[in-house]
């Protein structure tokens, strides 16, 4: 591995964990769905695979680590689609957010 890539790689992860804190943080470091503070996570709702949007604060919220991956009945990962209606239903300013997104992604058909 070169250098550069090295450096790339040390710089995106820099940005990952500034993301991430920034993140908690605009969610007061508590869970969206049960206020828990203890080892929250920050989610991305559009996958950080798609760099557009891999740092913009639009796209994340804070999560207990149950309610990111380990709950089947409301987690970001095992349910999304009940996940995305939780938001609709309790977080109308999160829902905006993320519906203004998505209106961004070139969905490939």
């Amino acid at each position: 591995m070169t250098n550069k890539l090295k450096e790339a790689r040390k710089e995106l992860k820099k940005k990952d964990k500034e993301w991430a804190v920034a993140i908690k943080k605009k969610f007061n470091n508590k869970c969206i769905i049960c206020g828990a503070t203890e080892r929250l996570n920050a989610h991305h709702i559009i996958p950080r695979q798609i760099k557009q949007f891999r740092h913009d604060l639009r796209n994340g919220m804070a999560l207990c680590p149950k309610h990111h991956r380990f709950s089947f009945e409301l987690s970001a990962h095992q349910n999304p689609i009940v996940f995305y209606n939780w938001i609709r239903d309790n977080n109308p300013k999160l829902k905006e957010e993320v519906d203004e997104m998505i209106k961004g992604v070139v969905w490939i058909k």
